[in-house]
């Protein structure tokens, strides 16, 4: 299509709440508008990129055998309180009744969606291992969206998940699934760093990620450039003992007096 006859809606000037980079150049590019905070539609040009972005993700993970599902954004409570999760997730989840007054939510991630197929459908260990993908719209509900499409209520992610039969198994199906990223954002023209992370607390759940450097980031990132090691603060290791500065003040032991005598 020629460019006269395309929809590129262009601004001169930056926006007014747009402070971050990378959401000004969205804008007055004709690539993105906002509708509502934490919303936006995507326009003709913001399609295109999208479209670039997860062919190249689908050929790279097609490539270690890898197989894309389409699943449900609306899940069911019962799903998601047999993971514990139901009450975990708080108020990032979107929650609603359906007009039977059955609980309904958004789905943020499918972890429980994979899991409950594999055990329905997975009968024999000689069906292992599987990598299963999808690139689906998510939802969370942002307290305070901000950075335009850095942090929003609405997104679209790729997330893959592998089933085993150990530990090894899961280990070398984990380094195979993280190694496109690497493979393929060179193609994107992407500046980034792979690296790792903890989806719990405790770090016993990993992932593989891609960091990128963004000052309107809401993420803390350790970054060892001669040993090409990245990882967020929640899963990043260190053979040297440093202090943690985000670790609450130690309390000090008070000496209490001693019992005043009874007269």
């Amino acid at each position: 299509m020629r460019m006269s006859k395309s929809f590129v809606p262009t601004l001169k000037e930056n926006p007014a709440d747009a402070t971050v980079a990378s959401h000004q150049l969205l804008v007055r590019a004709g690539f993105i508008r906002q509708l509502a905070a934490g919303i936006y539609s995507i326009l003709p040009l913001g399609q295109r990129a999208i479209h670039e972005i997860t062919r190249v993700v689908r050929e790279e993970m097609d490539g270690i055998g890898a197989q894309e599902f389409y699943l449900p954004a609306l899940n069911p409570r019962e799903i998601w309180e047999e993971s514990g999760r139901w009450t975990v997730m708080g108020e990032n989840m979107f929650r609603f009744k359906d007009r039977k007054g059955a609980d309904i939510c958004l789905a943020m991630t499918h972890e429980e969606i994979f899991t409950s197929l594999a055990r329905a459908e997975l009968r024999s260990y000689r069906q292992l291992p599987q990598i299963w993908y999808q690139i689906q719209t998510k939802f969370r509900d942002e307290p305070r969206p901000k950075s335009g499409l850095l942090r929003v209520r609405q997104f679209t992610m790729k997330d893959s998940y592998s089933f085993d039969l150990d530990r090894k198994g899961l280990d070398e199906r984990s380094r195979r699934t993280g190694s496109p990223m690497p493979a393929d954002l060179p193609a994107l023209r992407a500046h980034h760093r792979p690296g790792g992370g903890a989806l719990r607390r405790d770090g016993r759940h990993r992932f593989h990620g891609v960091h990128g450097p963004e000052r309107g980031g809401g993420g803390l990132h350790r970054l060892v450039q001669e040993l090409r090691y990245a990882a967020n603060t929640e899963k990043a290791e260190s053979k040297v003992e440093t202090p943690n500065r985000f670790a609450p003040p130690a309390r000090v032991p008070t000496r209490r007096s001693s019992p005043l005598p009874e007269w």
